[in-house]
């Protein structure tokens, strides 16, 4: 199985340069918590989540119409390509613990967004990858991060 298969075409995205407040009411429009940031040149320059939004809107101390994008997005940008095998994506996802990936074409523009949701839906296809792959990957996702000790 490979990702143009399964993956999202039509998907919202959001310029660097527009504001939290827009992104979350494209969130709710669309029943979705990522974006993907698109410069004026149509390449992928970083995501927004559900998650940035919260964290922002919790330490910024401003509204969310006046913070930017680029202040709140994620990045550098993990992402994959629609002809790769969906089980090599997950590994990329358990790798850098994410549970969406922009998809790109080989010039970084943006072709869809590939889930696990999208890949548990899909799993029964010929190909799929088997439950146990998919827990495995969720494991990797999931996985606590090592916490820093900060000294003063």
């Amino acid at each position: 199985m490979i990702v143009k298969d399964i993956m999202k075409k039509a998907v919202a995205t959001s310029p660097p340069e527009g504001d939290l407040a827009s992104v979350v009411e494209i969130m709710r429009e669309r029943d979705c918590g990522f974006l993907p940031v698109v410069d004026t040149h149509g390449i992928v320059v970083g995501v927004v989540t559900d998650r940035d939004v919260c964290l922002v809107g919790g330490t910024k101390h401003r509204p969310l119409a006046r913070v930017s994008v680029k202040e709140a997005m994620s990045h550098p940008v993990f992402s994959c390509f629609p002809d790769e095998n969906v089980k090599a994506v997950l590994a990329t996802m358990a790798k850098h613990r994410v549970r969406r990936l922009p998809v790109l074409n080989k010039s970084g523009h943006l072709e869809g967004v590939l889930s696990i949701d999208d890949i548990v839906q899909a799993r029964q296809r010929r190909g799929g990858p088997t439950a146990e792959e998919i827990v495995n990957a969720l494991k990797g996702i999931y996985a606590s991060r090592p916490i820093e000790a900060v000294t003063a």
